[in-house]
């Protein structure tokens, strides 16, 4: 800006330089210029993402094609594998493979080459879909990037034009108020040269008013007026030359972008957009040609160019009457008919389920009966649980006087009454607790029908117990034990040698009496009641008990001399 407020020939032509645009291909005809057009470079990024994103679906098409062809290969693979090996494992005649084995085995065998072709096909795919979604990736990282370069340039020149607009602001602002000094000043000129007002009284009191506005209340003279309008003059030239220089970098950044940047950054987003628009149209035509080859393979296989025969022709060959005729000659010599009756075959049960058909009770029979049936001197019970109580009870405290568990004492009974002869009472479940074996032997004697001493003799021999006294000579003595013995003698053998066994194992119990606290007296207590049983009257009852267990300690006392007076 002169002197005079004019704007000089170099502003004008600052302010008149505009970019002129340079496309970044010559158009023909027909053709966009993507640099004239507002967001172009938006318009061609939006191509190349669509163009990236189909190659997207490229990839994702090809992956589940490639997993469609190897299931499919793997499936007719194994389903041809397992098909020859059932063939191999009994398909054949004994006259020979028939001419439809034949074919069957070659069209099965047929369908391995073609898995092995859909496989192959499947890793063509596989690896296209690999190649073709890295190339994507690469492509992307190249999109960004000039996406952020052109984004740079647009913020950089986004920020020189603020910086101008700030420039050209504050330019007007001092050539506004360098104006309103020089009218000011020069009216103030005027007014000392001429007395008589002029026609611009009106004026020069608006003006009067921003005067006061600048310089306050006090009128300032004509000299400090004039120092006033040069300074403010020569910050409006200084305004004038930033805003001219910040003017020209705008501009030199935008002929930069608009002339050369931008069309570059088009040129690459063209040839983006075009490479992958090949690129894509490559990958197509490649799984095109694939896919064409795979089935001319498959077909190649199914019906070869050469001599060989095709499975059309394979079937051709059965000959299903021939092969009929084949395998009834070699059949009728070999197979006749069995005309002869056919046999009773007895189930045969298994011995548990035989014990549980024909149990073998003993709780509750009478001792004749049982001993008849399993052909025994001794009840096999008797044997059993004495021998148990010998091997693990002897010098138990309290044998016989304590009783056992009562579910496994009734389980024991259970086992007993249906077969005594598979009982095993060494076993650690039952020896664990000998008063339950004890607990059972006793019970087996109180279910007894009719005693283990019948009522004949019961009432004889507890009549030489029938004093209260145990002192007695020896004539008593003596007569008591052949008495006894008589009594005994006239029991039937099977009570007979029931008793005996009975009355030879207790001995050997009283023996461990230091152990087991259980002597004559003890033991008497707890079977008179058990080998005698009392009489259903009540009254006689309790004297019946008193006088059994005088008369088994008696016995017990006097075992041997009983026994060998037998």
């Amino acid at each position: 800006m002169s002197a005079n407020g004019d704007f000089s020939e170099s502003d004008k032509l600052a302010g008149s330089q505009t970019s002129t645009s340079l496309s970044f291909v010559s158009p023909s005809a027909g053709q966009v210029d993507l640099t004239e057009i507002d967001g172009g470079l938006h318009m061609l990024l939006e191509r190349s993402r669509g163009s990236l994103n189909s190659c997207k679906e490229a990839v994702v098409f090809l992956k589940s094609r490639a997993k469609v062809e190897e299931d499919y290969g793997r499936a007719l693979q194994k389903a041809a594998q397992q098909t020859v090996r059932l063939m191999d494992n009994g398909s054949r005649t004994s006259s020979g493979m028939s001419t439809q084995q034949a074919a069957w085995q070659r069209l099965v065998e047929v369908h391995e080459p073609l898995a092995a072709n859909r496989m192959k096909f499947a890793i063509t795919l596989f690896e296209m879909s690999e190649y073709l979604g890295n190339y994507v990736k690469t492509k992307e990282n190249v999109r960004r990037k000039l996406r952020e370069t052109e984004q740079r340039y647009q913020r950089a020149i986004e920020e020189s034009q603020q910086l101008l607009e700030k420039a050209k602001t504050k330019y007007d602002m001092q050539c506004a108020e360098w104006e309103k000094l020089l009218v000011r000043c020069g009216d103030s000129k005027q007014a000392e040269t001429t007395a008589v007002p002029s026609v611009h009284s009106g004026n020069r009191s608006a003006k009067n008013a921003v005067s006061g506005i600048i310089f306050g209340k006090h009128k300032p003279t004509l000299e400090s007026l004039d120092r006033i309008c040069q300074e403010a003059g020569v910050k409006a030239k200084v305004a004038n030359e930033a805003y001219k220089r910040l003017l020209q970098q705008t501009n030199a950044m935008r002929r930069d972008f608009y002339d050369v940047q931008q069309p570059k950054i088009l040129a690459s987003v063209m040839g983006l957009v075009e490479e992958v628009d090949q690129f894509l149209k490559f990958t197509l035509g490649k799984y095109a040609y694939t896919y064409e080859s795979a089935v001319l393979a498959d077909a190649i296989t199914l019906k070869p160019m050469d001599a060989q025969v095709g499975m059309v022709e394979m079937v051709g060959d059965i000959d299903s009457k021939a092969d009929l005729d084949s395998y009834v000659q070699a059949m009728a010599t070999t197979a006749r008919v069995d005309r002869a009756s056919i046999p009773y075959r007895e189930y045969r049960m298994s011995p548990r389920a035989r014990l549980y058909a024909n149990p073998r009770p003993i709780f509750g029979v009478s001792l004749h009966d049982q001993l008849t049936r399993d052909a025994r001197r001794v009840p096999l019970i008797m044997v059993r649980c004495t021998e148990a109580v010998e091997a693990f009870g002897l010098q138990n405290e309290g044998i016989y006087r304590q009783s056992g568990q009562s579910s496994q004492v009734q389980r024991l009974r259970s086992e007993f009454d249906l077969d005594a002869e598979h009982v095993d009472l060494h076993a650690s479940s039952y020896a664990s607790d000998i008063n339950n074996i004890a607990s059972v032997l006793k019970m087996y004697l109180r279910e007894l029908p009719g005693g283990l001493v019948p009522h004949a003799q019961r009432t004889t021999m507890l009549a030489h117990f029938s004093s209260e006294s145990n002192s007695e000579d020896e004539l008593e003595l003596a007569q008591k034990i052949s008495g006894l013995a008589a009594n005994i003698r006239e029991m039937p053998q099977v009570n007979r040698d029931t008793l005996r066994c009975l009355l030879v194992h207790l001995d050997k119990v009283q023996a461990f009496q230091e152990y087991n606290m259980m002597n004559s007296e003890n033991l008497s207590i707890v079977f008179g009641p058990t080998i005698l049983p009392p009489d259903n009257a009540p009254s006689n009852a309790a004297l019946d008990i008193r006088r059994s267990a005088r008369m088994v300690k008696f016995i017990l006392d006097n075992r041997r001399a009983i026994f060998d007076a037998l």
